[in-house]
């Protein structure tokens, strides 16, 4: 055997030994996730329940299990890189004519969503004697992408420990209530007798993060979920040209081009992608139909495994300025959302 060929043996050895480590360090929390989708299942089928909300309440039930070492790598894998493949594939579902026929009434909505809710934030940052950076990272984070955007807007503003610890307060906050507009919206909305366009527009322009806009949709049809979601994407794309204009304003050239390269989310790509994919026709309508229900319970996992790592307490020991700042956010960009489609 050459020398060639023997460092392919190794390499190829190498990835698999690493490869069955990740398998085994995160399989107890993908079993458990698995296991909190087909009880919720059962639930759905036998007593006419959410399977969505069903498995976001089940892995709440279960919050301390996240506590455990064993458990809590598979728990971040589906919570993250399940939710991201979950929500990439969703775009085998959306047709242009499906766009066609909405025009460009998300993309104004959207645009106007975003550019309302962080201006809104700074002008309450000033009112509450919060520093203008805080309030930029508390707008973005509500009016962009929820943890993502305030993650990123973050990464390219000045900083010191004071900003730092508003960071991790409105990572709580807008976690906690994100889920919590998630359960309530379906109803409200259901209640004011709205249409499902409205419903999708809506959900996808107002609700913080993407699984809980795909779950709040879910819960009132699979067409609801795919308009928010169609929206939602709409909405994390003005996260590349939000990033980069705080790094102009703010003078951190370093972070002009690798702050760029970082923000451009890999799975906002990839539903593109899967979106193309599906208008050429590139596959069969039983692949379609597979990759559909793939994109399904890889959703249904990570809101399970959001579930366990949910803990609404928490929002009551983060300081008030933080928590108030993210609830008027939310209900500035819900009231405006709903203003802009009824």
């Amino acid at each position: 055997m050459s020398e060639l060929e023997v460092l392919k043996t190794r390499n190829i050895w190498r990835f698999a030994t690493g490869a069955r480590q990740k398998i085994i360090e995160y399989l107890p929390g993908i079993s458990f996730c698995l296991l909190l989708v087909l009880g919720s299942s059962y639930i759905s089928d036998h007593y006419g329940t959410s399977k969505i909300l069903g498995a976001l309440l089940l892995g709440m039930a279960f919050q301390a299990i996240s506590q455990y070492p064993e458990f809590s790598p598979g728990l971040d894998f589906c919570a993250k890189t399940v939710l991201r493949a979950g929500v990439a594939i969703l775009g085998i579902r959306i047709t242009f004519s499906q766009m066609a026929e909405l025009g460009v009434a998300p993309l104004i909505l959207v645009s106007t969503v975003v550019s309302g809710t962080i201006i809104f934030s700074i002008i309450l940052a000033g009112l509450f004697r919060i520093d203008r950076i805080r309030g930029i990272i508390s707008g973005a984070a509500v009016g962009i992408c929820g943890v993502s955007a305030a993650l990123a807007v973050a990464s390219v503003l000045p900083n010191n420990k004071a900003i730092e610890k508003h960071l991790l307060c409105t990572v709580v906050a807008v976690t906690g209530i994100s889920t919590i507009c998630m359960i309530l919206y379906p109803g409200l909305l259901t209640s004011m007798g709205m249409t499902p366009e409205q419903m999708g527009l809506f959900i996808g322009a107002s609700i913080h993060d993407v699984v809980q806009v795909f779950g709040a949709g879910e819960m009132i049809s699979p067409d609801v979920a795919e308009l928010a979601t169609y929206t939602k994407m709409l909405r994390i794309a003005f996260l590349v040209p939000t990033v980069v204009i705080l790094a102009l304003i703010y003078h951190k050239p370093e972070a002009k081009v690798g702050g760029f390269r970082r923000v451009v989310p890999p799975f906002l790509i990839a539903f593109v992608g899967f979106v193309i994919l599906a208008n050429a026709q590139a596959l069969p309508q039983e692949g379609t139909v597979m990759l559909g229900d793939i994109s399904q319970l890889c959703l249904w996992m990570a809101m399970a495994a959001l579930g366990t790592k949910t803990n609404l307490v928490e929002l009551w020991r983060i300081g008030g300025k933080p928590l108030l700042l993210i609830i008027i956010n939310t209900l500035f960009i819900a009231a405006m959302s709903l203003l802009m489609i009824i």
